[in-house]
């Protein structure tokens, strides 16, 4: 799949991933929803997209009693 067959919110999400490091910084769902003026359920919903259909440019981790995410 491309980033042109994503959805609006699917890439919305993805170029927040990809400008913020997420790796070293955990993960906030929280934060991200009120950066992309989203509901963290659409959150959720377009990580469970990338991690889908994007999966060789999507790393879910967890670490130090967080998640990291990083995107390429």
């Amino acid at each position: 799949m491309a980033l042109s067959d994503l959805t609006e919110a699917d890439k919305k999400v993805y170029e927040y991933l990809k400008l913020y490091d997420f790796v070293e910084t955990p993960w906030s769902t929280k934060k991200a929803a009120t950066a992309l003026k989203m509901k963290e359920d659409e959150i959720y919903e377009s990580l469970s997209n990338l991690a889908e259909f994007m999966r060789n440019n999507i790393h879910i981790h967890y670490k130090d009693g967080s998640i990291r995410i990083g995107a390429n």
